[in-house]
């Protein structure tokens, strides 16, 4: 029998619904005749029948006590048509959505999304993104063709709660003036686009919509024109958020970045199977705003072992609290001066209780501030409450107004 030929009697054996019936039933557990009678509902002379066409295709076989059982190639057969059940099931769907650019270990995979539920409705497929963003803990990605805007307010309270996020963005979409966010005099969107809590990165062409979060995970690919309908799957079982965290990882580590803050060391590399792992060193530039610079330079020390300051901040009336062990670090030196500037303005003197740029205060914290210019700030730079030890270092203080105003000191 040609090669050819065996590929049709397999699909000619599979494709009728009892045999099919009884390898998925097989794939449990060995069964007797009698067994898989009860569960068929068919006459004993009838599975008779179909066993055996099993048998001489070599996808079954049967033991001393008349048990029957999965050959190894009937195993493998039918792990192999996960991808066709998966296809098939959404046939309508991908009669109008298109894998082509898929990678093709992905499409090989493809039946790893088997537990996935098809929406064909815009503004479930949408909420379903949005809830998952409202109830994130830890990180969430999301890989899109614009910047998502419906879901800002989510992302920003998510934010709040310390929830990580990487957004991989399609770089045609980045011209359309609502995109234009690092301008905006919204504090809420200018920290969303700043915060080291995101990690902002482009494609040349995004072709798939995915979001995955340790809630869930959601995707959407393209019509056959090459645009979103937003139309696809969302689903919350294992196998299908790691088939879509690897894929977004493989589009991940070709995308280039696109941030306003940009991590430099993160343990390495986050890896998605290591999301808890602690983060390691981040790079905050400054952008002398007020509306933004103390809420990012929060976010960075909430949540880094050691942030690395470039350029002016503005922390406005802003107090900075720093309740954990971490090391804040200013970026060059120019003539033996710290390049990096911290000031505060909107405060009044003379002023009422003490206020600092730095506050610390955290049970058994740690912490290193080094090689920063303070200037222009209300009664103290750096203040300690709580904590296990503070060490201050190489840092230039200027006090041009407010108590002690005149003095300069510090200069190595």
């Amino acid at each position: 029998m040609s090669g050819p030929q065996r590929f049709y009697d397999l699909l000619f054996e599979i494709s009728n619904e009892y045999r099919h019936g009884i390898l998925l039933l097989l794939q449990e557990k060995a069964m007797r005749i009698t067994d898989l009678t009860k569960e068929l509902g068919l006459t004993t002379p009838e599975v008779r029948r179909h066993i055996s066409r099993l048998r001489e295709a070599s996808l079954a076989k049967r033991d001393l006590e008349g048990f029957y059982s999965l050959t190894p190639f009937g195993e493998t057969t039918l792990l192999l048509l996960k991808e066709f059940d998966f296809m098939s099931r959404h046939s309508d769907y991908f009669v109008s959505h298109s894998l082509t650019h898929l990678p093709q270990e992905f499409v090989k995979r493809i039946g790893e999304l088997e537990k996935c539920e098809h929406t064909d409705n815009v503004m479930d497929f949408l909420h379903f993104i949005e809830k998952g963003i409202k109830e994130a803990k830890e990180y969430v990605w999301l890989q899109v063709d614009q910047y998502p805007l419906t879901a800002l307010a989510s992302i920003y309270e998510a934010i709040n709660r310390g929830v990580h996020f990487r957004i991989l963005e399609d770089k045609g979409g980045l011209d359309g003036p609502l995109l234009d966010l690092g301008s905006t005099e919204e504090p809420q969107l200018a920290r969303i686009r700043r915060t080291p809590l995101i990690e902002q990165r482009t494609l040349e062409r995004v072709i798939t919509y995915q979001y995955i979060s340790e809630k869930g995970c959601a995707l959407a690919f393209p019509t056959i024109e090459g645009g979103f309908d937003y139309k696809g799957f969302k689903a919350g079982d294992d196998k299908s958020k790691v088939w879509c965290k690897e894929l977004f990882q493989r589009y991940w580590e070709r995308s280039e970045p696109r941030v306003y803050t940009s991590p430099t060391e993160y343990v390495q590399q986050v890896r998605a199977a290591n999301l808890d792992e602690p983060r390691g060193r981040v790079i905050v530039e400054g952008h002398n705003d007020s509306l933004v610079d103390a809420q990012v330079v929060q976010d960075a020390v909430d949540n880094y072992e050691e942030v690395i300051l470039r350029g002016t901040f503005n922390f406005g009336s802003s107090m900075l609290q720093i309740s954990r062990s971490v090391i804040v670090r200013g970026e060059g030196r120019e003539n033996d001066i710290p390049s990096t500037i911290l000031y505060k303005k909107g405060w009044a003197f003379p002023f009422r209780e003490w206020d600092y740029l730095f506050l610390v205060n955290g049970e058994g914290a740690d912490v290193t501030i080094e090689n920063l210019s303070f200037t222009d700030f209300n009664c103290s730079c750096i203040g300690g409450r709580r904590g296990n030890s503070l060490n201050i270092r190489k840092n230039r203080i200027t006090i041009p107004t407010g108590y002690g105003r005149g003095i300069t000191y510090g200069l190595g």
